[in-house]
């Protein structure tokens, strides 16, 4: 596998070199990590930590000023504490001058990954980590795939296409199932046969 180098990639793993708890690489470079090549520009980065860690963020960054996500409202608020990221908020937004990070909490019952909008929805661990050649842990792409099937937007569609290729018969099973039992109407149903 090629070993992909960039700048955000290198940003993110030298920010968190020191957590504690379990991290992954998510979004859009979750897909070209798991191609292992870069497909599309990336504005930011995202990473994804289990909703029981959460604590643990407002330590680690205690100096970024931190915002959550209001599902549905397309705002943030400043984020001081638990309270303020009881479900269904789920998007961390952090800034350090002119740095930023998006944290998604992620549920989980002992190894099932759930999927936070179905909860009948969910992934085994084993198969929901992936890594690199250089140890950057990453969500499985089939996994950040089903959350861009709802969008609709340009680089969504860009990231299905770019991966479909590589993905093997039990990542296509795994999505065809969970897009049947969220998206069913999802275009992308078709070209996963």
């Amino acid at each position: 596998m090629t070993m992909i180098q960039a700048k955000q990639l290198n940003f993110i793993v030298e920010i968190m070199k020191n957590f504690k708890h379990p991290w992954f690489i998510a979004g859009g470079w979750a897909i070209d990590l798991g191609i292992g090549v870069v497909t599309r520009t990336h504005e930011d980065i995202d990473i994804c930590i289990f909703r029981e860690h959460a604590e643990e963020i407002f330590t680690y960054f205690s100096d970024w000023d931190i915002y959550v996500a209001i599902p549905g409202e397309g705002r943030v608020i400043p984020c001081l504490n638990l309270e303020d990221v009881v479900p269904p908020r789920y998007g961390l937004h952090l800034y350090k001058e002119q740095n930023f990070i998006e944290i998604l909490l992620t549920d989980r019952e002992n190894e099932k990954i759930l999927f936070r909008k179905n909860k009948n929805i969910w992934m085994d661990y084993k198969h929901f980590v992936h890594e690199d050649v250089l140890g950057r842990k990453f969500v499985a792409p089939e996994w950040q795939l089903l959350f861009k099937a709802k969008e609709g937007r340009i680089k969504d569609e860009q990231d299905f296409k770019a991966y479909i290729p590589y993905m093997n018969k039990q990542q296509k099973l795994w999505l065809t199932s969970a897009l049947k039992e969220q998206f069913p109407s999802s275009a992308w149903l078709k070209q996963l046969i």
